[in-house]
């Protein structure tokens, strides 16, 4: 671990620091839930991993959407990585699933599934670009902004089918451990638990996980 993270949890600064980005808060809300019904909508007759697999994708579609309509970026794809990249191409933002420290500010998170090579190369920009975010002055975040380079944050989600609650977070990793999980965190932005339905939907497998987000690398070789 590096120095503390700096964590966002009263909902005024929260607010105001998804602004200073040109965020709001009610894009990431909408995904975190659409995050669930996707998973939510699964059965015991889908593939063990079909449901997180599901809930994965439909959170970074929702993104996609509300970014979009927001005007505030486009959908991409590098390396098969979805992200939203903002129109200055200054920040980029994809989903993944959390554990339970997801959410917590007690918490220390990281991502469900290990990343690959992509992930590894957004970490070490991120890693650079660090004394740009402690800035508290808004003439300094903008102009700190139009710097060279790209910040990639990760929206994280946990279901939390033991306490009943839908827990979410927009952070901005530095690090991952040895088996590549993202288990360090410059800045978290952590939104309220949204409670759940026992009672809404069916879940493969029981525990709440459904399988894990995947960072999908394609090898491609000319054929002779």
């Amino acid at each position: 671990m590096s120095e503390p993270s700096r964590i966002y949890i009263d909902q005024y600064d929260v607010d105001e620091r998804l602004a200073q980005f040109g965020l709001e808060r009610e894009t990431f809300v909408t995904a975190a839930q659409e995050n669930y019904a996707a998973f939510a909508a699964c059965t015991a007759n889908h593939p063990p991993t079909y449901p997180g697999l599901s809930a994965w994708a439909e959170t970074n579609r929702s993104l996609a959407d509300g970014l979009t309509i927001l005007r505030w970026g486009t959908s991409q794809s590098e390396r098969n990585l979805p992200l939203v990249v903002n129109h200055a191409e200054t920040m980029a933002i994809t989903a993944s699933s959390g554990d339970e420290d997801t959410g917590r500010e007690d918490g220390f998170p990281c991502t469900r599934s290990s990343k690959g090579p992509c992930t590894a190369d957004f970490l070490k920009v991120n890693k650079k670009q660090q004394k740009f975010f402690f800035m508290e002055d808004p003439a300094d975040i903008a102009a700190a902004m139009q710097k060279p380079g790209r910040s990639t944050w990760i929206f994280l989600v946990c279901r939390d089918l033991q306490r009943n609650e839908l827990r979410y977070e927009l952070s901005r990793p530095i690090a991952m451990s040895d088996d590549g999980h993202v288990d360090d965190w410059a800045e978290r932005i952590i939104f309220p638990p949204t409670p759940l339905d026992p009672d809404a939907g069916m879940v493969a497998n029981g525990n709440g996980t459904g399988g894990q987000s995947p960072e999908i690398s394609v090898e491609i070789k000319k054929i002779k």
